[in-house]
């Protein structure tokens, strides 16, 4: 199949999309035809499968589909918007459609004869595929002579002519006789059908189903494939392992040396929180790749290859391996680093259980993630999923703190049974020895001291493990097993409803390409809504083209400097050998002409466009570029219109919108808006998009369809008015040839008013062929096998290759399908045509004219040229305009993505409304204190979520910038990086203002109004630091699945040190640095202090430390000297002489100290914060520049050439 489709040579290559380097745009279309032929479907249908592929190439493919026809006897239907008269001959029967009506169903040989019959003239080298599509145009189409008045002119008119017509009624003849024969051998017909399609399934395979492989054997393919997948995006991969171990070493290394008391208790639960939370982390990523897929997956379920459910299963079995590798760094060096319990047994239980619960969770993500319809909404759900599995984990809000209300979630959280299990597997038979005794006595005995730690026992000097985990979480040793069997069950249940989901919401991602208008610009019930579901309508508008083809030119910018390049060469190393792609065309395009660039597939035709307009970002160009026989100048890219074969648009602008922008951006500073939007709403008018002005442009597949979405791509260009060239890259590939003859009209007419036009084109008609003044014919290998005229009816292009071919241009055949045949099939192999080219009378004429026009030409002036440079800049409009006007657009997305903002604030108000109830007056016990501490980090457990909420948002832009709009110097990149972050900032603030009104009143209570104005501004502050921090990871890495799982690290690490898992005098001192350069640390301390300090302590029954005096003595004389001594707590019962309750803190102050906390510091630990707003903005800019502007190693390239240069000057 990759020979018969040309792919041999790709075999190896990506397959790579719209923005991912992999195959050409047309090989990229022949895997989408192979791997639809590869069905063996007894019937296909192929809509537009020629779009983008050459003559040779769709010739090819039309051929296949008839060896396939007639060696499996399956039927092909193929719609086909362009095509040669060798393709028609190759169909056996043709269906000729107008404004949904039938008029005409037969042989193809009979097609072009009774359209003649009735009237219609058809030009002596049109192809039938062409006149059967004109004969339904009225601007178009042409009678004969005598017969204009007799000719049917509507649809109706012409339905009502088939149904008389002698051809129906054999058609009906014809159908009458199948369906007897048909009928009258039914069940024999049915019965061998089925034989058939037994016989291709495998063994065991039930005949009701639908694919042709087993259950298992379609995991096993589809395991195969994701394990290339994954092969090939190894850059993922190894992110999150590097990331993995990176964290592991910083939290091993935290909790390094931690001595074995019962001091170890809290760093135990931290380091064992840990290894849980950061694995549930991980494992949120996963959403992103799934919905990566999504497309890929309903497609080729639609085919029948396999079950949605084979591909999700395939999908885990290949991602456990991966997980595994994981986790045996992560939980090796996690382990035996932070100084857990040194038996094997120990280990290898916690590494069961960290693993076996990591793959749980990949399940309950994974569910999440094919059950919903968008990837804003399964985040949204997965970051409060996150949110209250990890609140009720058992760490941060133990098991006798937890409210009942919101207890139920710790026995459906298979976090907390993983947890339990992980902790008394740690603490289980040890016996720890008291840090601190209460009271410190030299030489107690009896009961007269205890350890004021839970589970303690009055007059041991240690806690037993048992007895901590015991009183202080409610957990049991015998649960250890029946939690790893509840795991486990989590994991399975999970996993079918994956499968489940997978199966159920399989077409959530497949649309209808129906135009979504924006409230109120509705169109009218008239007949142009009805065009409006009617995607086979022209591109251009009929009374469009009427006026484009009839009239004065359109007039552009007076323009007389000819475009011209000399010896131009493109070099790119491939496995590290160089590669030239283009070798020394040269050519020019002048003012008001019009010329194609042909060449068969791989000639280097969009490569060479690409150079010509500026747009390599990458390998070496070389050569001469002249406008009017200078250096171009810096304003070159936004003087000249770019439209990719990509129709690559924000979804959330409508048509009006894009092309405004577009204006407002590239028309020249000093044109009035007034006049910039009155040139749009011509602009709308002359591409024929006024009933879709105000529709919504949507995805590919959702909303405007391709052809809708080529027009608009064109008319984005034009609305920029480009005063020196046009290039178009394929603008009519995927159009009829009525719609390609609008495009060409309008090309022609813009040449006409001055522009200079350099198109690309694959499948042209003789008679678009024969609207182009010039052609530029690549050979393979980026050479130029032709460079000159067309001529009169293409006389002067045939005249030149008929002279050198081994046969000459028929005169009923397609001259461009002639000169690629020539240059493109075996025969024409034998010719050497760039070499015939280069010694040809015709190229040394094009040398010749390229001096004449650089000494023709009037250059300027050195200081002229730069002074209007200086003028004008890099770019039409200056930074002061464009921040106004990329922010409007921006807004208007954010604005129009209602599931984004919905899930923003959901996930923000909804979490911080659940942390608020779980905490809810925590009180001023130890444990509350504590609990409120951690309330306000589980706050701060939503940054990654709102994290990676924002940045797929932040993508979409950039990839538009990145792929259009940069090349066109619409606008700097600092603007990009500049509204993307302002525009998230009113949002941010809202949501800061809504829940610190949730948060504060919930868990703080009523506090002094300058306390609360700061806690409002520490919220406020909180997102907005989320927002930066977000156009900071994101901004030079690749997509939003590899910034998620460095967000996941970075933010790992923030809460790390924040001084409440380890405190600041527990860290090694290597580690003091991080705890002061963690924002978190600040955000956590500043709303701590301000919400706890100076509230005195209360403690629980729990807390106090309870032991006898010895006998004689009361409470308090016993205690005299301990506290005296400078004891932190307080003896609640002094004149008792049994029981003596101490509470080990008297105030909030002391907990808060602990963690380097205090009050003085709240309004320095704001400012600060924002310090951390201004870095995060900085190192965006800093980041993007360096890493997708590639100013590093253009920086080192530069001085390498001025080495290279001060060496030639100097003899070296």
């Amino acid at each position: 199949m990759l020979t018969v489709f040309g792919l041999s040579h790709t075999r190896h290559t990506i397959v790579g999309n719209d923005y991912i380097r992999g195959v050409s745009g047309g090989e990229r279309k022949r895997v989408s035809i192979a791997e639809t032929a590869l069905s063996e479907a007894a019937i296909s249908a192929w809509d537009n499968s020629t779009r983008g592929l050459d003559a040779e190439s769709a010739l090819h493919f039309i051929s296949r589909l008839r060896t396939l026809s007639d060696l499996t006897q399956s039927s092909n239907a193929a719609a086909i918007y362009q095509s040669s008269q060798s393709i028609v001959n190759l169909f056996d029967k043709i269906l000729v459609l107008y404004e949904g009506r039938g008029i005409f169903f037969g042989n193809a040989s009979l097609a072009s004869g009774y359209f003649e019959r009735m009237g219609w003239y058809r030009h002596p080298r049109q192809t039938a595929g062409d006149f059967l599509t004109v004969v339904t145009n009225p601007e178009q189409r042409q009678a004969k002579a005598g017969h204009e008045n007799s000719v049917p002119r509507t649809s109706e008119e012409f339905e009502k002519y088939w149904r008389d017509s002698p051809e129906y009624l054999a058609l009906m003849q014809e159908i009458d006789e199948y369906q007897k024969d048909f009928y009258g051998n039914k069940d024999v017909t049915q019965q061998k059908f089925r034989e058939l399609r037994g016989k291709l399934k495998a063994k065991g395979m039930l005949m009701k189903a639908s694919q042709t492989v087993s259950f298992p054997m379609q995991t096993a393919l589809c395991a195969r494939r994701a394990t290339q997948q994954l092969w090939n995006d190894k850059a993922s991969t190894f992110t999150t392992l590097i990331g993995e171990i990176i964290i592991a070493l910083v939290v091993g290394s935290i909790f390094y040396g931690t001595p074995e008391t019962s001091d170890a208790f809290f760093s135990y639960g931290s380091v064992l929180f840990f290894s849980v939370l950061l694995n549930v982390l991980m494992a949120v990523t996963d959403t992103h790749n799934l919905y990566k897929g999504r497309s890929v997956m309903a497609k080729q379920a639609s085919y029948a290859f396999y079950r949605p459910s084979a591909d999700a299963f395939a999908n885990v079995l290949v991602d456990i391996p991966v997980k595994f590798v994981v986790a045996v760094f992560f939980n090796v060096i996690l382990y035996f680093l932070s100084g857990l319990a040194k038996t094997a047994s120990q280990f290898f239980i916690f590494f069961l259980f960290v693993f076996v619960t990591t793959i749980a969770m990949s399940m309950i993500f994974r569910t999440i993630a094919a059950a919903t319809v968008s990837l804003p909404q399964a985040m949204a759900i997965s970051g409060f999923l996150v949110l209250a599995l990890v609140t009720y984990t058992g760490f941060v809000l133990p098991g006798p703190d937890m409210h009942p209300w919101f207890k139920w979630i710790s026995y459906i959280n298979p976090l907390a049974y993983a947890f339990e299990a992980l902790l008394v597997n740690q603490a289980h038979g040890t016996d720890y020895p008291c840090s601190n005794l209460v009271p410190s006595y030299p030489n107690p005995v009896g009961e007269t001291f205890v350890c004021p730690v839970p589970g303690s026992v009055a007059g041991e000097n240690f806690v037993n493990g048992d007895s901590w985990f015991e009183t202080s979480y409610d957990y049991s040793y015998s649960h250890l097993w029946r939690n790893l069997g509840i795991i486990f069950g989590f994991l399975f249940f999970f996993l079918v409803t994956y499968l489940l989901a997978t199966e159920l919401n399989v077409n959530s991602s497949v649309g209808i390409e129906v135009p979504v208008f924006l409230s109120g610009h509705l169109p009218k019930a008239d007949s142009k809504l009805k065009a409006r579901v009617d995607i086979e309508r022209p591109l251009i508008a009929n009374g469009a083209t009427i006026e484009i083809t009839s009239g004065e030119p359109t007039r552009t910018k007076a323009n007389q400097s000819v475009f011209s390049w000399r010896k131009l060469t493109f070099d790119v190393m491939i496995k590290g050998n160089p590669r030239r792609l283009l070798d020394e065309p040269s050519g020019w395009v002048k003012p008001g002409s019009l010329v194609a660039l042909m060449g068969v597939s791989g000639a280097g035709k969009t490569t060479l466009l690409n150079a010509l307009a500026q747009r390599m970002s990458s390998g070496q160009v070389h050569g001469e570029f002249y406008v009017g026989g200078n250096p171009l100048p810096a304003s070159f890219k936004s003087e000249v219109g770019y439209v990719q074969q990509q129709d690559v648009h924000l979804e959330t602008s409508t048509v009006r919108e894009a092309l405004q922008f577009s204006a407002m951006l590239r028309q020249p500073r000093d044109i009035p808006k007034s006049q910039k939007l009155q040139s749009v709403e011509e602009t709308i008018h002359l591409v024929g998009m006024d009933e879709y002005a105000d529709a919504i442009v949507g995805s590919p597949g959702k909303g405007l369809n391709a052809e809708q979405r080529k027009r608009l791509s064109i008319g984005v260009e034009l609305a920029g008015k480009p005063s020196l060239m046009l290039f178009l890259d394929e603008p009519t590939s995927g159009l009829d040839s009525q719609s390609s003859e609008a495009i060409l009209s309008l090309l022609q007419k813009l040449a006409m008013g001055g522009l200079g036009i350099l198109c690309t084109i694959h499948q042209p008609s003789a008679m678009l062929f024969q609207r182009f003044d010039r052609l530029l014919l690549m050979a393979r290998g980026g050479k130029v096998a032709y460079f000159g005229d067309v001529g009169e009816n293409s006389e002067t292009v045939l005249e030149y290759f008929g002279q050198r071919a081994p046969r000459r241009c028929n005169d009923d055949e397609n001259p461009a399908e002639y000169i690629l045949d020539m240059i493109g099939n075996s025969k024409g192999d034998e010719f050497d045509w760039p070499h015939l080219w280069n010694t040809s009378r015709e190229a040394s004429e094009v040398t010749a004219e390229l001096e004449h026009i650089s000494q023709s030409s009037s250059p300027k002036s050195s200081h002229e040229h730069d002074a209007q440079t200086q003028q004008r800049g890099a770019y039409p409009v200056p930074l002061t305009s464009q921040i106004p006007i990329v922010y409007k657009r921006i807004m208007q997305q954010y604005w129009r993505s209602t599931t984004y903002i919905v899930s923003k604030f959901l996930l923000g108000i909804a979490g911080t409304l659940f942390i608020g109830f779980s905490f809810f007056q925590p009180g001023n016990s130890i444990l509350g204190t504590q609990n409120a501490i951690f309330s306000i980090l589980m706050v701060c457990a939503m940054f990654s979520s709102l994290v990676q909420q924002i940045m797929p948002k932040f993508v979409m832009q950039r990839t538009i910038y990145e792929v259009r709009e940069r090349h066109s110097n619409m606008y700097s990149w600092t603007v990009l990086i500049l509204t993307n972050i302002l525009a998230e900032i009113p949002y941010h603030i809202i949501l800061g203002v809504i829940t610190f009104a949730i948060f504060n009143y919930t868990v703080f209570g009523i506090r002094p109004s300058e306390d609360q104005g700061l806690i409002l501004l520490f919220f406020v502050y909180f997102y907005v630091l989320v927002g930066t921090f977000a156009a900071m990871v994101i901004a030079p890495l690749p997509d939003a699945t590899t910034a998620g799982r460095v967000t996941t690290v970075l933010f790992s690490m923030m809460i790390l040190f924040a001084g409440v898992f380890q405190t600041p005098t527990a860290l090694p001192g290597f580690w003091i640095f991080m705890y002061r350069v963690s924002p978190m640390t600040y955000l956590v301390g500043g709303v701590s202090v301000t919400g706890l300090a100076g509230d005195a302590i209360i403690c629980s029954d729990s807390e106090l430390a309870i032991f006898q005096p010895p006998t004689g003595d009361t409470c308090g004389s016993y205690m005299q000297q301990y506290i005296e001594q400078g004891a932190l707590g307080t003896l609640l019962n002094p004149q008792a002489t049994t029981d003596c309750s101490y509470c080990p803190l008297r105030y909030t102050d002391q907990i808060l100290a602990r963690s380097g906390m205090y009050y003085h510091d709240r309004w320095r630990d704001w400012a600060l914060g924002f310090a951390y707003v201004v870095f995060n903005i900085t190192a965006t800019f800093l980041l993007y520049a360096l890493f997708r502007l590639s100013l590093w190693g253009a920086g080192i390239k530069r001085v390498q050439e001025m080495f290279r240069r001060n060496g030639h000057r100097t003899g070296v």
